[in-house]
């Protein structure tokens, strides 16, 4: 519990997530693939599929996301005693494996790019490995 109200965890996930966020809505303006509209989406969650949010409510839950994810990546870098560079890796590691994770969900959306847009897996896994890298820069320790 303490690691979720952990200052670092809090200012790292917002900043990360927000740049995250920011990124894909320009990469969508720009090019026209859906990748902010699959980083909000949430038509794949039972109930909550049932619901139409304004955009700020669902950037909420994304920046909820950002910070448990946050909160967990700190946890095992405390568990397993990670140096920076091995928190850097890690970081970028899991985060392309979370986002090859979620892409799938585009079946349940008709809003979301398709499966086989590789244009739009391109931008996707391009702006995790961005997102991982702010992580693991944001949750560097001072002396590692």
């Amino acid at each position: 519990m303490k690691i979720l109200i952990n200052r670092q965890v809090i200012i790292a996930s917002f900043v990360a997530g927000c740049i995250f966020g920011a990124f894909f809505k320009v990469v969508e303006n720009l090019t026209g693939s859906r990748v902010y509209t699959l980083l909000l989406n949430v038509d794949y969650i039972p109930i909550i599929k049932n619901f139409r949010f304004p955009e700020v409510i669902e950037f909420i839950f994304h920046l909820i996301i950002s910070w448990l994810i946050t909160a967990v990546l700190c946890a095992i870098r405390n568990k397993y005693k990670w140096n920076n560079s091995m928190l850097m890796r890690n970081s970028v590691f899991i985060q392309i494996f979370i986002g090859c994770m979620l892409f799938p969900t585009t079946i349940f959306s008709k809003r979301t790019p398709i499966i086989t847009d590789y244009f739009a897996l391109s931008w996707w896994l391009i702006g995790h490995i961005v997102y991982g890298a702010l992580i693991g820069i944001l949750l560097k320790r001072k002396n590692s």
